[in-house]
């Protein structure tokens, strides 16, 4: 086929620098990543690591095409080939490009600066990326311009490609040589398959992920050990003095009291927490639901099945082993709005109020003490097993606004009350 007219095949023949060939590819490999998340990740809290990826990502390709422009303004690139309404259409197309890979991740971060959340941003869970100063009133704007610039930026890419597979194969006058490490359009064609199989490779990685999760939000639970501490101290059952009486009247207390003796219950077994517990939380997001666990948390437990009413219990838990299965949610968690760690760094649970409830169902009535504030908090439990081997499984709900958990802006779309769930295996040891 011969070049038309409007086409310099000398033009054709001039090379870009090689920094620009460099900035180029890495440009749309990064960006065929980028999309892909963007369009293929879940929207709740299953999608939270892989919005923080994408945040990522974005600022690597807002950094990358500003290096990009700048190269180009230093680097005179090769004269233009094509003139007339192509050649017009193509240099709108590369305008708008720039454009887009500028703006995009610009909305982006305003988006994410705006947002009630205020959720911080770590640029791949390493370094702190602080928010533009901007009103919250543009979020929605910021949202939608981002969704628009998304397929905008699709459909550009769509027609630079299809511009290059004109020249290349229709025109035939080796233009994807100009961008083509090498000069080889081989070359170029490969790193475009390259990108073409990131794209669709990433979309369908997240696709089956989610599918795999059943449409159901999950969250990392996982069993830690739960280690022993010292012992509480225990109410003084000393009896008090007895009274002078006389032989008769002695002996009928004295049988009175062995009667008695023997109807009271002794010393509750000491329970031991073995390895392998579970302590999780979950709380509504939204729409979604957060789950997490403490994986340091430990326990002194007095109980006697038979005699709930000697129980005395205490569990304390490392506020700073807090995971929702994130970094940046775990690094909020223990911040000032949150469990302010670094003042508060132990939540303790009192009981010496335990009763049956039902067979091997128990209700204790207990105090938490959480972020300098104690308030009433019971659970319910179950035992299963026998003898001094058993299973203890459990719940109850917490009001975190009552120990003035969760009072900042990102915690504006989270549930009130937090369900606490617990499960160990425990050893007795009689006293």
């Amino acid at each position: 086929m011969a070049i038309p007219s409007s086409i310099d095949p000398i033009a054709a023949q001039a090379r870009y620098s090689a920094g620009a060939v460099v900035l180029h590819w890495l440009i749309a490999l990064v960006m065929a990543l980028q999309l892909a998340l963007g369009f293929a990740m879940p929207h709740d809290e299953r999608g939270f690591a892989l919005f923080q990826l994408h945040k990522s990502i974005g600022i690597t390709i807002l950094m990358l095409s500003v290096a990009r422009l700048a190269w180009r303004l230093t680097h005179r690139p090769p004269p233009s080939v094509e003139g007339g309404f192509s050649g017009a259409l193509a240099r709108t197309v590369h305008v708008l490009l720039y454009v887009f890979m500028i703006g995009q991740p610009l909305t982006g971060w305003a988006m994410v600066s705006t947002d009630a959340t205020r959720i911080p941003t770590l640029l791949f869970g390493t370094v702190p990326l602080p928010h533009l100063p901007l009103p919250a009133g543009i979020n929605e704007v910021m949202e939608q311009s981002h969704a628009v610039l998304a397929w905008t930026g699709l459909a550009l890419i769509v027609l630079h490609v299809a511009g290059a597979v004109r020249h290349q194969f229709l025109i035939r006058d080796g233009l994807l040589r100009r961008m083509a490490p090498g000069g080889s359009a081989w070359a170029a064609g490969l790193l475009a398959l390259l990108v073409v199989a990131i794209y669709m490779g990433t979309g369908m990685k997240i696709a089956g992920d989610v599918a795999a999760t059943g449409g159901y939000p999950t969250g990392r639970t996982p069993e830690q050990p739960g280690d022993a501490v010292p012992a509480a101290a225990l109410p003084d059952d000393t009896p008090g003095p007895t009274a002078t009486a006389t032989p008769d009247e002695a002996a009928t207390e004295a049988a009175e009291a062995s009667q008695e003796t023997e109807d009271e219950p002794g010393p509750p077994p000491v329970w031991a927490i073995q390895p392998g517990g579970r302590l999780g939380f979950s709380l509504g997001n939204g729409d979604g639901t957060l789950r997490g666990s403490f994986s340091d948390w430990s326990g002194t437990i007095r109980f006697d099945p038979d005699h709930p009413e000697t129980a005395a219990i205490r569990i304390d838990v490392k506020l700073a082993s807090a995971s929702l299965g994130d970094a940046t949610q775990d690094e909020m968690l223990q911040g000032g709005d949150f469990f302010g760690t670094s003042a508060n760094p132990t939540a303790t649970w009192r009981s010496t109020s335990v009763r049956a409830s039902g067979p091997n169902r128990f209700t204790a009535q207990g105090t938490l003490s959480l972020k300098g504030a104690s308030h009433p908090q019971s659970l319910t439990f179950t035992l299963s097993g026998s003898g001094l081997k058993r299973r203890v499984e459990g719940s109850g709900t917490i009001d975190r606004a009552a120990f003035g958990v969760g009072t900042g802006e990102a915690a504006a779309a989270l549930g009130q009350s937090v369900t606490l769930t617990f499960a160990f295996d425990a050893t007795g040891r009689a006293p």
